[in-house]
């Protein structure tokens, strides 16, 4: 059991100090609409490539086509539901955009979570050197949650918060992937799918429209093609 509650505190520090250094690095961002909208770009090439070449082909090896499918309805069914109640609150787009970013975000971590924490019971020395992976490859993610925070004049501590909070479902998956073990990959294939659906909308609907709106050069597409090839580089 002591085993157990290790490898959940090596998850939750993955997941909200990855997310969280994310948040901190936005605050050193220049403010200034053509650097915003070439960070927001960034962000949507990136977020662009890890549901291209990660979240959904895994959702098709994981649980096939079909079960893909249903997971990004389902993630887009979602984003939509949440717009309608969501712009009677903030009427900001720039924040309900991060918001719903971040939601999609914590969905996705919560499988890595799932994955991580098994990886300690069957290959104990894959867990540390996956962690490592993960906890760097979450900093772009915060990092692509925080700039629209940023563009949108939120505090600096609610921009730390909000990236911080995106982690814990890492914490909750390890923990639930050392305790059974073995968890459904139709299950696992479903939340990737889901999470790969509600970035997809996200982006085409907020994050590339708003990175257009701030400024009409090019600045915006740019950031878009060097955030996808920054994807390929850390994932390959």
């Amino acid at each position: 059991m002591k085993d157990i509650w290790i490898i959940t505190i090596y998850g939750f520090v993955v997941g909200m100090v990855g997310t969280g250094l994310g948040g901190l690095v936005s605050l050193f961002v220049k403010n200034t609409n053509r650097t915003l909208s070439f960070l927001l770009g960034l962000t949507g090439g990136f977020m662009l490539f890890i549901v291209t070449f990660h979240l959904l082909p895994e959702s098709f090896i994981l649980g096939g086509l079909f079960i893909a499918i249903i997971g990004i309805l389902l993630g887009i069914i979602l984003v939509i539901f949440v717009e309608k109640h969501v712009e009677q609150m903030i009427k900001n787009p720039l924040v309900k955009s991060s918001l719903l970013l971040g939601i999609s975000i914590a969905v996705h971590n919560f499988p890595e979570g799932l994955a991580l924490g098994s990886s300690f019971l069957t290959m104990s020395n894959l867990g540390p050197v996956l962690s490592l992976a993960m906890l760097l490859h979450n900093i772009p993610e915060g990092l692509s949650m925080a700039i629209p925070l940023r563009v949108g004049n939120k505090s600096s501590l609610k921009i730390i918060f909000y990236t911080l909070i995106t982690g814990i479902p890492t914490g909750i998956g390890a923990f639930l992937g050392a305790y059974i073990g073995m968890i459904s990959n139709i299950f696992i294939s479903l939340c990737l799918s889901f999470a790969g659906g509600t970035m997809l909308y996200i982006i085409c609907d907020e994050i590339i429209p708003s990175a257009k709106t701030l400024h009409k050069g090019r600045a915006s597409s740019i950031g878009i093609v060097i955030g996808f090839v920054i994807g390929i580089v850390l994932y390959f």
